[in-house]
């Protein structure tokens, strides 16, 4: 059996890099007869710093055209929907994701964080809930069966974690969504389930049968681009 490690750099507040999420799970779930497929969720924030506003607004902004920012929604929301997400831009909100990040962080279960990635993802872009309230946050966490543990949102190291993982991919990639496979090689932007799969199978290593591991279209900090 091959294992592939793959770390995954996403914001919640970028509109790509949910689809990107699906994609790849899509892709895991395909070889999972040949590969098996370890995530570790990385933080990235978009608008470090920033007050939650209005999605609309800020994408109005950043692009200065309405025309060029309808036509990425359209396009998101198209792609969305070809993975059976919705993308509910009228309540969607956009701004300094720390504490969502500073959630994940919390949480040192790969499985469950990943659990805890995908119902963030949606409370933000379909359900129209309030990421940046700290009390939301928790009840997302309580939702997928983390009601034990201590969220430490003003922590000094995972605000460090966090400010490391973006220095890293900095040195990557400019922009989420970015994956990297076993640190051999990676992948920038919402691809397609194929190039994902080819990623997984190359990135891919053997390792002895009683090894316990224990438990395209991409945004950056200027936009978002298709």
């Amino acid at each position: 059996m091959k294992r592939v490690n793959v770390e995954v750099w996403s914001d919640f507040v970028c509109p790509w890099c949910w689809i990107a999420k699906r994609r790849l799970d899509k892709a895991a779930a395909s070889l999972s007869s040949q590969v098996e497929v370890i995530v570790t969720a990385k933080s990235y924030r978009l608008a470090k710093g920033m007050a939650p506003m209005d999605f609309k607004s800020a994408l109005y902004q950043k692009f200065g055209n309405r025309i060029a920012a309808d036509r990425m929604m359209a396009a998101v929301r198209e792609q969305g929907l070809l993975e059976g997400l919705t993308y509910n831009f009228d309540t969607m909100r956009f701004g300094d994701t720390s504490a969502a990040h500073t959630l994940i962080k919390s949480v040192r279960s790969p499985v469950l964080a990943q659990r805890l990635v995908e119902r963030v993802f949606k409370a933000a872009t379909t359900d129209g809930l309030d990421i940046f309230d700290r009390e939301v946050l928790i009840l997302l966490a309580k939702e997928t069966g983390m009601a034990d543990t201590a969220f430490e949102f003003d922590s000094a190291d995972f605000a460090s974690e966090i400010a490391l993982d973006e220095r890293e991919a900095n040195q990557i990639a400019n922009g989420v969504p970015l994956f990297v496979f076993n640190k051999k090689l990676y992948l920038s932007g919402a691809r397609e389930v194929e190039a994902f799969q080819n990623a997984l199978l190359e990135g891919a290593t053997d390792v002895p049968d009683a090894f316990d591991a224990g438990t395209g279209e991409s945004c950056g900090i200027d936009g978002c681009a298709r």
